[in-house]
């Protein structure tokens, strides 16, 4: 009887841990304003994934405040309107690993909505920095 009731609790045991999918951590992103001068500002947004390695990001700015990007060695990176847009074919921010890039932009406090990509398609959206 104990031995039964054993076995079955590992089978619905083995059945929970199939069927409920695993959950990745979003990665851990963040601005900080480097510098000011009259009416510009450089910021500084860092990157770290958690889980999965990431190929690109979009920042959508709304007020369409950003001037320029500047991308670490191995990235591309385009802003147009309001859409900066960083990318990467063989330098992915890989778990644990960072990668900063800087936005120069006439609105230091715009909130940025950040969505992440890996080699094929999106994979976490919805963060606001």
């Amino acid at each position: 009887m104990i031995r039964t009731i054993s076995t079955l609790v590992i089978v619905a045991s083995l059945a929970v841990l199939t069927t409920v999918p695993a959950v990745a951590s979003e990665p851990v992103v963040s601005k900080r304003v480097m510098t000011e001068d009259n009416g510009t500002a450089v910021l500084v947004v860092e990157i770290s994934a958690t889980a999965d390695a990431i190929y690109g990001v979009t920042l959508v700015d709304e007020t369409g405040s950003v001037t320029d990007v500047f991308a670490p060695k191995g990235w591309a990176g385009i802003s147009s309107g309001d859409r900066v847009l960083f990318s990467t074919v063989d330098s992915p921010v890989e778990a644990g690993a960072t990668v900063v890039f800087r936005l120069v932009t006439t609105n230091k406090s715009a909130p940025l909505r950040v969505t992440f990509r890996d080699a094929k398609s999106l994979i976490y959206s919805g963060q606001t920095i």
